[in-house]
């Protein structure tokens, strides 16, 4: 397998962002599977739908470390993953759940 980015100064740091590009899409996938889960109320299926959820945000590290630099593991591309989920949940993914949050207030006020 070719690896995406050939060797050269910028090949860490590249390999770096794209590490934490997957943390980033890692997150969204979070509340997309978060929203998925919501309307049931089974533990059972909560189980169910976290587990695709696992299983997918595997495949997807998985995939960026073969297209990086061929599956080789190297700890700071995990670091940069957690980075990426850990700016996704502090920045963009807390306005989201926020407006969910507020979202979901509003119609229970209009239902009663």
């Amino acid at each position: 397998m070719r690896e995406l980015f050939p060797p050269g100064k910028l090949t860490e740091l590249a390999g770096f962002a794209a590490a934490v590009n997957c943390g980033l899409v890692t997150g969204v996938m979070y509340d997309l599977f978060a929203l998925l889960r919501k309307p049931f109320k089974s533990p059972v299926i909560t189980g169910i739908i976290d587990l695709l959820y696992y299983a997918a945000a595997t495949v997807l590290a998985a995939l960026t470390l073969l297209y990086i630099n061929c599956g080789t593991l190297r700890l700071y591309l995990f670091a940069a993953m957690a980075l990426g989920i850990y700016l996704y949940a502090r920045f963009p993914g807390r306005l989201i759940r926020s407006k969910k949050t507020k979202k979901a207030k509003f119609t229970k006020k209009q239902l009663r």
